[in-house]
């Protein structure tokens, strides 16, 4: 489950039942879904435990199975939200705000990381007028790439894939000009040569370097973005701080900028523990760091 393994047809059946039940009576399916995942997969829940153990969770099935309901909650809001939830019925609680308000007026990047409902950033944004630009470099089925951007609200979401080469630099320059918003994750590693040491969880930890190389680059400012599920038809979304960096050597500058990162990511990650949505052991194999921030 380290990628989203979903289907059009899958997610079709789900909005299907949602029409017809509602929310109440097909919200109850996904704990069988969660027990069925949890039962044919127990073997990968230990991969887990260096992560439990640094958020304070028992190394048990019972927290492997109410993280996989989390998760199963979480893809459940993100496609039946799309279908029928009225703006009305979601409760969106939004902390420190204003940094976003910046980077709305001149441009700038959000990063977020596999924790909480990252994609229901279409459900956040959509009363700015603003261009959102998905960097990723992940493979989306072009089934599963329709339902996440089709509608009205949804046609100021570009997605950018790193697959295409030349093309998406074009496209991450082209943003950056207009003084659009980047939206890139940051906590899973593809190239082994673009990644920053960090001090996560306690943890000599790697991110992704990419996201904090072009804000330095470019000298665009960061805000660190984390989106929860909070209950029922609730998310929350919260904020970091502007990140800059006053270092002017890149390599400094970069480590400075995720650093910065880290800490709201640590923060956030140990209020929302089981909605941490990497299923495999996150950090290589080393002691942990004693100063744990």
């Amino acid at each position: 489950m380290s990628k989203y393994r979903g289907s059009p047809l899958g997610i079709k059946l789900i909005i299907t039942l949602y029409n017809l039940f509602g929310y109440g009576g097909t919200k109850w399916l996904i704990w069988i879904v969660a027990l069925f995942y949890a039962f044919v997969s127990r073997k990968k829940r230990f991969e887990l435990n260096s992560y439990y153990k640094a958020v304070g969770l028992p190394c048990t099935f019972s927290t492997y199975l109410h993280h996989i309901y989390a998760f199963s909650l979480n893809i459940f809001d993100r496609f039946v939200a799309r279908e029928g939830m009225q703006e009305s019925r979601i409760a969106v609680e939004r902390i420190n705000v204003k940094s976003f308000q910046k980077i709305h007026e001149s441009g700038g990047m959000l990063v977020l990381s596999h924790h909480g409902n990252w994609a229901q950033s279409f459900k956040i944004f959509q009363t700015f007028d603003v261009k959102l630009n998905i960097v990723g470099d992940e493979a989306i089925d072009d089934g599963i790439k329709k339902l996440e951007t089709e509608g009205e609200a949804n046609r100021r979401i570009n997605i950018i894939s790193m697959k295409n080469g030349m093309q998406a630099i074009l496209d991450i320059a082209r943003a950056i000009n207009n003084k659009e918003i980047l939206i890139i994750m940051v906590d899973r590693i593809r190239n082994d040569n673009k990644t920053v040491e960090v001090d996560f969880l306690g943890r000599r930890t790697l991110l992704n370097s990419g996201a904090f190389e072009i804000a330095h680059m470019r000298t665009i400012p960061i805000v660190g973005c984390d989106i929860v599920r909070d209950g029922d038809e609730k998310l929350k979304v919260q904020f970091s701080n502007i990140i800059t960096s006053q270092k002017e050597e890149k390599k400094e500058a970069v480590s400075d900028l995720a650093q910065q990162y880290a800490y709201f990511l640590q923060r956030v990650v140990r209020e929302y523990p089981l909605q941490w949505f990497n299923f495999y052991e996150f950090w290589p194999a080393d002691k942990p760091n004693q100063n744990n921030t």
